[in-house]
């Protein structure tokens, strides 16, 4: 007897796990992310390449692109949407060739797109999410076992600068917390312009003379325009009772940082 059990996202990850025989439905890309420059009215082109990862006896993927939103909240990871969802969507922008297709195991195919901007669209930066859904045979499986195949569709994000961006950023906060030996730190970056915010940075920590204890490194995200973003780092440290500094600096471009400084005071046990 043969049962099959199809997940999606995620929650496949956990019921993988649980089943006799488990495999996952997918296929890869060679850039997970593009930046492009186009004027109102006009259009860009650009291409990427999918690949079936399968060994030589899986079965072959149909493949079918779609464009998702992607909104990125202050603190945490990004969300989807439907097209349109989004002032700054890229919508029904994008054109992609093919629209669907079958690959083979340990084969490439290359999709191109073309994203076309209508008149009249004011100067900024807009984005989206062009994802991947395949789906394999599900025909190759012994008699007597229980599969699950779990789905995760790939995805490339796009930005699309429309006209000429202006830049507007600022560090908004710093917070600095202590908890055992863990040091977290969350430098808050508040995108006021119409282009695209990319930054990483380090906090350092100094005592009352300014000698520099420790630094803790902070990694890179981005603030999309007119919204907030907290970039986090953590580090391991011991300090005893006393009153320090953090200092932060994020670059955002050769040469250039944000920076900022706050307390932190650590109690005697």
């Amino acid at each position: 007897m043969r049962r099959n059990l199809v997940v999606t996202g995620l929650t496949g990850l956990l019921l993988a796990h649980l089943s006799v025989c488990a495999a996952q439905s997918g296929v890869e890309i060679d850039i997970s992310r593009v930046e492009l420059q186009a004027q109102a009215g006009g259009s860009v082109s650009t291409s990427l390449n999918v690949r079936h990862p399968g060994e030589a006896d899986s079965k072959p993927m149909t493949v079918r692109p779609y464009l998702r939103d992607f909104l990125l909240p202050v603190q945490g990871t990004q969300t989807y949407a439907a097209p349109g969802s989004s002032p700054n969507s890229l919508g029904k922008w994008l054109q992609v060739t093919p629209t669907t297709f079958k690959i083979d195991p340990g084969k490439t195919q290359m999709v191109r797109y073309t994203v076309n901007v209508p008149p009249g669209t004011p100067p900024g930066l807009y984005w989206g999410a062009l994802f991947f859904e395949a789906k394999a045979d599900e025909n190759a499986q012994k008699a007597g076992t229980t599969s699950v195949r779990y789905q995760v569709d790939v995805g490339q994000i796009i930005y699309v600068q429309v006209g000429a961006g202006k830049f507007g950023g600022r560090l908004t906060g710093i917070e600095a917390a202590l908890s055992g030996k863990t040091l977290n730190v969350a430098a808050t970056i508040s995108n006021d312009g119409t282009t695209l915010i990319r930054a990483a940075g380090r906090a350092q920590i100094r005592d009352s003379s300014g000698k520099v204890l420790a630094t803790v490194p902070i990694g890179e995200s981005i603030a999309l325009p007119g919204n907030r973003r907290t970039f986090v780092g953590e580090g391991n440290l011991d300090l005893p009772a006393g009153h320090y500094d953090v200092l932060v600096a994020m670059q955002y471009a050769p040469g250039k940082f944000f920076t900022g400084q706050t307390a932190l005071d650590v109690k005697a046990p």
